[in-house]
């Protein structure tokens, strides 16, 4: 099969983004879309594509997209997240977070989820003036704690364990972070795909 990664711009590749990241959360978390938390999908022209230091990637097949990853300035919000990293990742110059990862489950299992992280890092590193890319994945999703482990990564808040459980059963969330430039992960011992 034949894959494009792209970074998304045009209204088609943005509805076709939204459309794959919330097809997953319902089909992987069994939730749709909540507004608190899916705020960027609103207006994902303007959080994406008019902000030059944000960008939203995607996995194409056959015109249609399959596959999303994105960058956004500054890091996850408290609540859901405990207030401790929302303080650790307060500052929007230097810290980005990646998200938005979703690959649709027939297009799985073909490096697309690499490919995508690879490119989202690739951004950062470029001139963005981002120094910490942060993220969080839900182990409850299969192969997901797996493949963010298979990448550079540092555990910073495992809430599965420990004295602040995840209050909302449908997650278990583990919170990781990737240094940026110039850093370890360009060195010899470290590659991203």
């Amino acid at each position: 099969m034949n894959y494009s990664i792209t970074r998304a711009t045009s209204e088609l590749q943005l509805e076709g983004a939204r459309r794959v990241v919330l097809e997953v959360a319902q089909r992987d978390l069994g939730y749709g879309y909540v507004p608190e938390w899916h705020w960027d999908l609103d207006d994902l022209d303007g959080v994406y594509v008019r902000n030059p230091r944000q960008a939203m990637f995607i996995a194409m097949h056959d015109e249609e997209v399959v596959g999303t990853c994105a960058l956004r300035m500054g890091g996850p919000s408290s609540p859901p997240h405990p207030a401790w990293l929302a303080e650790r990742y307060s500052d929007p110059h230097q810290v980005a977070q990646l998200l938005r990862l979703a690959v649709l489950p027939e297009h799985r299992r073909k490096g697309l989820a690499r490919e995508l992280v690879g490119r989202v890092w690739e951004f950062a590193t470029a001139d963005t003036g981002t120094t910490l890319l942060c993220l969080h994945t839900n182990a409850k999703v299969p192969g997901a704690e797996d493949f963010w482990r298979s990448l550079p990564v540092r555990e910073i808040h495992d809430a599965r364990t420990g004295d602040m459980p995840e209050a909302d059963p449908r997650f278990e969330t583990i919170h990781f972070e990737l240094d940026l430039p110039g850093r370890a992960l360009r060195s010899q011992h470290h590659q991203m795909p």
